[in-house]
């Protein structure tokens, strides 16, 4: 008996799961402004947060208008991770010039703990110009942690700091 139980509990995830890609297919190829629709839910509850993240990992068109919302979303402990796999299945050639006035201007008001952040997310994409950039910013902030977090990410990823922006093709 808890056999059969536990298969039909088993049966009605998969059932819900086909239901959800296959909404999810509908919304995709139907939606008439998805963009506006991610960018609310973005910023919306924890439920079109995570919704949206998972989509944004699973469609890459969609990305690069959202940037300023996923990047906002990276600094946090809860979003972060889902945040850098959504910015990151955005092609490189979009992404950088798209990014780096974000990471600019995020530059402008930032505490340690968001540039420790961004410096984080910047290493994941492998965009090192844009990561030696924040490093020489956070030094010349005059934060001893702003500092540290130069000192870290330097001694990481220093070396590559040089390397020519990857080809305008989908990521790695």
């Amino acid at each position: 008996m808890n056999a059969d139980h536990d298969r039909e509990l088993w049966d009605a995830l998969v059932e819900a799961k086909r239901e959800y890609n296959r909404r999810q297919a509908d919304f995709y190829q139907n939606a008439q402004d998805r963009t506006r629709i991610l960018k609310s839910a973005l910023t919306g509850d924890a439920w079109q947060q995570t919704t949206a993240l998972t989509f944004l990992r699973a469609f890459a068109p969609d990305h690069a208008d959202l940037l300023p919302q996923l990047v906002n979303l990276s600094l946090s402990h809860r979003w972060g991770l889902a945040a850098w796999q959504a910015i990151d299945g955005i092609p490189r050639g979009r992404l950088w010039p798209a990014l780096t006035p974000i990471i600019d201007a995020q530059l402008q008001t930032t505490d340690p703990d968001d540039l420790r952040r961004l410096a984080e997310l910047l290493a994941h994409i492998q965009a090192w110009p844009m990561l030696n950039n924040l490093v020489s910013r956070a030094r010349d902030i005059g934060d001893p942690e702003a500092r540290e977090v130069a000192d870290d990410f330097t001694g990481k990823y220093g070396a590559l700091f040089g390397s020519p922006p990857p080809e305008s093709g989908p990521n790695p």
